[in-house]
């Protein structure tokens, strides 16, 4: 059975794979000061919670936008002697990077267009709308040709609360009309559909500076994708588990790849 671990900067979700099946994923805050003992209690327990004992685990994958919750998980996963690999040098992603420094390409970024690629195939973009909203893109040769970043949803309304007093907190859901009649209205429509109009736009821009066809399929994940896509005109298909399945291809690659060297 592998454990898939995807370490971001607020949250860490696993996800478990028998041959090729996703058969329970959970999450955990991301605290690095939290020890890796603490880690290694929370995870077994998780474990245990959806009937897996730890020694079922015979091998784990991680990726990481958090170098030292990389340690402190690599640390609480040595209960068993176990195979962990970390997204990075070594690790197949059955893509090619076309950027400057591939090192500071997030390990996420990665991962999901290489899920992209293997679900739906080349070419493809990918959108990742959570603390930062991500937008990506893959040509034919199965190249990631770039990204363009930009603060998600809820760290815009938190920028604006910290820069204007009388913002208030707003749930972000579903906007009544592009004008609201009230601040939280006001702030659901410029915050959801603001963000969606935003999206579409770059897609229109990323297309067609890449040439790429009108046809070419959009992925989305992340904590709002559900939210943001319902408001988009591109036709965005929602994959909640995205970086989870990225993360299982990756180890069956490079499995396979040493599997067929040996």
């Amino acid at each position: 059975m592998l454990l898939a671990i995807d370490i971001g900067n607020s949250s860490i979700c696993l996800g478990l794979f028998q041959s090729e099946t996703l058969t329970a994923t959970a999450k955990l805050s991301a605290d690095t000061k939290r020890s890796a003992d603490e880690y290694a209690v929370m995870i077994r327990g998780l474990l245990e919670t959806h009937g897996v004992e730890p020694r079922e685990i015979t091998a784990a994958i991680i990726s990481s936008v958090v170098p030292k919750l990389t340690y402190t998980i690599e640390k609480a996963l040595k209960w068993q002697e176990m195979p962990i690999y970390v997204v990075g040098s070594g690790v197949k992603t059955g893509i090619s990077l076309k950027v400057d420094d591939p090192a500071q390409l997030g390990a996420d970024i990665v991962v999901n267009a290489a899920a992209a690629v293997k679900l739906y195939g080349a070419p493809v973009a990918v959108v990742d709308i959570g603390t930062a909203t991500v937008i990506s893109a893959v040509n034919n040769q199965k190249a990631l040709m770039g990204v363009a970043i930009a603060p998600g949803p809820a760290a815009s309304l938190e920028g604006l609360r910290a820069s204007a007093a009388l913002i208030p907190y707003t749930e972000l859901s579903t906007p009544v009309s592009a004008l609201g009649k009230n601040t939280p209205a006001a702030l659901r429509a410029g915050l959801v559909m603001g963000h969606a109009c935003m999206i579409d736009g770059m897609l229109d821009r990323i297309f067609n500076e890449h040439r790429l066809p009108e046809s070419t399929p959009v992925v989305v994940t992340g904590g709002f994708a559900p939210l943001i896509a319902a408001e988009c005109r591109h036709e965005l298909k929602c994959e909640e588990h995205l970086t989870l399945w990225g993360l299982y291809h990756m180890y069956d690659a490079t499995v396979s790849g040493k599997n067929k060297r040996g």
